[in-house]
């Protein structure tokens, strides 16, 4: 059985949360957001951890440019626990380079790897399914993710779809992936929730050190040969100096795309307990709202208004009579659009970014 001595937890908080303009900024990305009970969605990350593996034991990989930003909202982590990326290269080289790390200094651990931007209410839940994660991955040796069971035909996220073959953990059985889906069409994710044998798939991993890395060796050799390179380079002049000529060379590439969709031996605990990635403005409303009613932050007055987000980042938002709108105000811009279409707040920020107002971004 795996023990909280064996894991090490590895919170993947890179992103940009473009979706979140204009309260997501560069500096302030979507995983430093007080989206979780006034707390940043990272520190509800590392908190819900805490009970599995301690903070001698975390890792967080985040861009240089908010480092320092992650720093302070984590204070109770070890200053080398916060691990920063020159540049993004995506889920592969990010989970490779923790990989590379581990395998010099804890290379009989298990790594379980989350992103930093869920929003899971039950906490004990998760740490039980990844308590049982870290011990499939440790007795077969395979790769393992949590699958979440779908409650809509939703389009937007990609799918598991499990096999029969299953392995009894102490509170999960785990099935084998049969294959990895990606986004689908309305139809066909009518037809995944009907099957009963599809689940969401969540973005959460666990998996031996050694497994991770004789997975990348086999499919993603080129970035297996840059994270070698990287590991040489820093033996000899830091580890600092070391990414900076390397890293912004690694091959760009998710872990799904990379190697989960390649490998064999696949397992995926089925979960059941409420998840929410709060992908967009109308994500949020999952997490924070009631049916019928708005979801305020900051200063917000609002009369008669209904099933609107509506968010405030100092000014006085005021609303009268809306209905099913976002609208975020912030110091130096505001965003109006309907909920329906609050996936298109990407098409603001490349606007932004085309027209050279990068100060906006």
């Amino acid at each position: 059985m795996t023990s909280s001595t064996d894991l090490v937890a590895v919170v993947m908080a890179g992103g940009s949360g473009t979706r979140f303009w204009p309260l997501s900024r560069a500096a302030r990305p979507k995983q430093l957001l007080p989206f979780a009970g006034g707390r940043s969605l990272l520190a509800a990350t590392v908190e819900r951890l805490a009970p599995l593996v301690g903070s001698d034991r975390t890792l967080i990989v985040t861009n240089a440019t908010v480092a320092e930003a992650v720093r302070a909202d984590l204070p109770d982590l070890p200053g080398d626990a916060i691990l920063a990326e020159p540049v993004g290269r995506d889920t592969a080289p990010c989970i490779g380079w923790v990989a590379w790390r581990l395998a010099q200094t804890h290379p009989d651990a298990v790594m379980v790897v989350l992103p930093a931007d869920h929003v899971i209410p039950d906490g004990a839940a998760l740490c039980r399914a990844l308590t049982d994660a870290a011990a499939i991955a440790r007795s077969t040796g395979g790769l393992v993710t949590l699958g979440l069971a779908p409650t809509r035909p939703e389009t937007g996220y990609g799918y598991l779809e499990l096999g029969d073959e299953a392995i009894v953990a102490t509170a999960h059985t785990a099935r084998r992936v049969r294959r990895f889906v990606e986004k689908p069409d309305q139809a066909h994710a009518v037809a995944y929730l009907a099957a009963g044998n599809y689940r969401w798939n969540s973005g959460m991993f666990a998996w031996t050190v050694a497994a991770i890395v004789a997975a990348i060796r086999r499919h993603l050799p080129e970035l297996a040969a840059g994270l070698d390179e990287l590991a040489l380079l820093t033996s000899h002049v830091g580890e600092a100096a070391a990414l900076a000529e390397v890293y912004p060379r690694l091959h760009r590439t998710s872990i799904d795309f990379g190697v989960m969709e390649h490998a064999a031996e696949v397992w995926a605990v089925p979960v059941g307990f409420a998840w929410s990635d709060v992908g967009s403005w109308l994500g949020l409303e999952e997490v924070l709202g009631d049916a019928g009613s708005d979801v305020r932050i900051g200063d917000v007055l609002a009369l008669d208004s209904c099933r609107s987000i509506l968010v405030s980042d100092g000014p006085l938002l005021a609303a009268v009579g809306v209905e099913d709108l976002v609208v975020v105000a912030t110091a130096d811009a505001v965003l109006v659009l309907p909920k329906s279409q609050s996936q298109r707040v990407r098409e603001i920020v490349e606007r932004l970014r085309a027209e050279g107002r990068t100060g906006l971004l």
